[in-house]
């Protein structure tokens, strides 16, 4: 886990660096003392450290929707399939024929513990690849929401690799080489061409496939 990323919580609305987060929620003042319990989980980016999330998963709740709220946060963008691996076993999004993986319809708390390591991949083309760990439980009110964002990552700071000024885009043919940032500016004097650019958004999957956030 990136140590300096700070990020945000979205209870007290207060900052705190990534390494100090997990505690910061178990004893944050908006928490509900003997209130419902749910498992807390921390994601990241498997090599894009400085992008995570806290979430709190009811333990009914089933590994599918855990997938959906990855997909609807930092994921989706065309559609793909996408699995989990979970203590040597793998789960897909949707059956194959061409995989024994089981099914995500499967409920938490028969998998998930504190403790458990575990990593998700979107897309098996161009893949986003990240890494999750049951750090606890955490109670609060009872929300309707199955999964719970607690807190994330501030947006990191890119910059034009040409001029130095913010970036608002990086280029899809380029992410992979370590210099694809660009102003809106010189974007448009990038040499792979205006339709490879994508918006410079706050997720592990910017850059990739057609993500636009």
């Amino acid at each position: 886990m990136d140590r300096r990323s700070r990020g945000l919580c979205l209870s007290c609305k207060k900052e705190f660096a990534n390494n100090v987060m997990t505690k910061h929620l178990a004893a944050c003042a908006e928490r509900t003392p003997g209130g419902e319990s749910r498992l807390h989980i921390v994601v990241q980016g498997m090599y894009q450290h400085e992008y995570w999330l806290h979430v709190a998963a009811h333990p009914k709740a089933r590994l599918e929707d855990l997938d959906v709220f990855l997909r609807r946060i930092w994921l989706e963008c065309c559609g793909h399939m996408s699995s989990f691996e979970i203590g040597g076993r793998e789960y897909l999004s949707a059956k194959s024929d061409y995989s024994e993986a089981e099914s995500m319809a499967i409920v938490l708390s028969r998998i998930l513990a504190p403790g458990v390591k575990f990593r998700h991949t979107y897309d098996f083309g161009t893949s986003t690849e990240l890494s999750l760990r049951v750090v606890g439980e955490i109670h609060g009110a009872p929300h309707k929401s199955r999964i719970r964002l607690l807190a994330r990552n501030i947006a990191p700071r890119l910059v034009c690799g040409q001029c130095g000024k913010p970036a608002t885009q990086l280029c899809s043919q380029c992410i992979w080489d370590g210099d694809a940032s660009f102003c809106d500016e010189c974007g448009l004097e990038h040499e792979c061409g205006e339709e490879m650019l994508l918006p410079a958004v706050n997720s592990p999957r910017a850059g990739q496939c057609g993500y636009t956030g």
